[in-house]
């Protein structure tokens, strides 16, 4: 007869881990049925037979059985968890992640999608570690991961499928749907065709237009995301950066329409203030602004920094400061906080011009008359003699 040390050694060294790997047929079966495999009868029905044995064999195996039966049972009536081995291989699939899953969730999406070869096997590392977290989002994983590889898979930032652009301040509003079209593989139509309603974002103006409303910035979004999702965005971020600046939103526009001005003609931060404040004082005596950034904006004429004397008269042209006075109906670019805040708090001075003398690196020379404007403009023409590289900026 079996001793009870024999029965210790037997039924206390039971398999830690029961995990077993498997092919990629034997996972294909185990994903039917939520990928549940199928139980062990072989052990279940042993242990009705010892069962069995154990009912008829007398007091002393009844002795038995009150120390180890429920142990044997449930050694014998165990299933088998199967799982992959290794970190996977193509094809690749996406796993959405939402917000409020769990962990069951979770372990059941990835063995429905074939990343692992069944719930249990992912589930059962879920409850050996309850400090498991999941940030919601899609993720790009591989198929016939193991379980481990899975959710450490999940947990890797770098596996999170997004799309990401980047707008850079003073670029037009055509140009950054261009870029965003490109980027979110998106269609042009429909981001020109979200950008159709200002009022549909609570954006009202002369202009009936969203440009210099976009912010400029990097943004990420979730894979599906709409055309007019990201509008939405770009818009809030524009409004929450004017509000951050104490702007109520009746004179929203009349500073984005300054802002992009000041984006568009100035580089050194030092001459977004020092650009205001010359617009600023012209505003204030009633002399045009004489801007060949907002005359460029209708004619969309962008290979030169200067204008034809026929676009400097061309009443056709809203946008022409040359032949109407105060700001341009809107808005010409996409202007940054810096070219906000400017617009808010111009420097201090006297100046009424001012011109790029060097258009590679954006030196600018201000000046308070118009005598000294012109000698600076003699600089700048200069400079575009100097070579035919200076030229090409000319």
């Amino acid at each position: 007869m079996t001793k009870d040390a024999d029965f210790d050694r037997i039924f206390n060294t039971l398999p830690a881990d029961n995990t077993v790997v498997v092919s990629e047929a034997e996972s294909r079966r185990a994903r039917r049925s939520e990928a549940r495999p199928p139980r062990q009868t072989g052990r279940s029905i042993f242990a009705l037979v010892m069962i069995a044995v154990l009912a008829i064999g007398g007091s002393g195996v009844w002795l038995l059985w009150n120390e180890y039966g429920v142990r044997i049972v449930n050694y014998f009536a165990q299933e088998e968890v199967l799982d992959f081995e290794g970190s996977g291989a193509p094809p690749t699939i996406e796993i959405v992640i939402n917000p409020g899953d769990i962990g069951e969730t979770v372990a059941r999406r990835l063995a429905e999608e074939g990343v692992t070869a069944s719930f249990e096997a992912v589930y059962e590392v879920l409850l050996r570690d309850a400090t498991i977290t999941f940030q919601p989002g899609t993720y790009q994983m591989l198929t016939g991961m193991s379980a481990e590889s899975a959710i450490g898979a999940l947990r890797d930032p770098a596996n999170r499928v997004q799309i990401s652009f980047v707008i850079t301040e003073g670029v037009t509003m055509e140009r950054a749907l261009e870029i965003i079209a490109q980027e979110a593989s998106l269609p042009l139509e429909d981001l020109q065709q979200a950008t159709q309603d200002p009022a549909a974002y609570g954006v009202a103006n002369p202009a009936n237009s969203l440009e210099g409303y976009l912010f400029p910035a990097t943004y990420t979004f979730e894979p599906g995301v709409e055309a007019t999702d990201i509008i939405a965005r770009m818009v809030e971020e524009t409004k929450s950066r004017l509000t951050g600046l104490g702007v109520a939103p009746e004179q929203w526009h009349e500073v984005l329409t300054l802002a992009a001005l000041v984006q568009r003609e100035a580089r050194a931060t030092e001459d977004f203030y020092k650009a205001s404040r010359v617009f600023t004082n012209r505003l204030d005596i009633g002399m045009a602004l004489q801007s060949d950034a907002t005359v460029t904006y209708w004619t969309g004429l962008y290979d030169s920094v200067s204008t034809t004397d026929a676009d400097r008269a061309d009443p056709d042209n809203p946008y022409n400061t040359y032949y109407y006075t105060g700001l341009p109906l809107g808005p010409i670019s996409l202007p940054g906080e810096v070219a906000m805040d400017a617009a808010l708090n111009p420097a201090a001075g006297d100046w009424l011009y001012f011109v790029a003398i060097d258009l590679r690196t954006g030196e600018t020379v201000f000046s308070n008359t118009f005598a000294e404007h012109e000698r600076a403009v003699q600089r700048w023409l200069s400079w575009c003699r100097e070579s035919e590289e200076n030229g090409a900026y000319c």
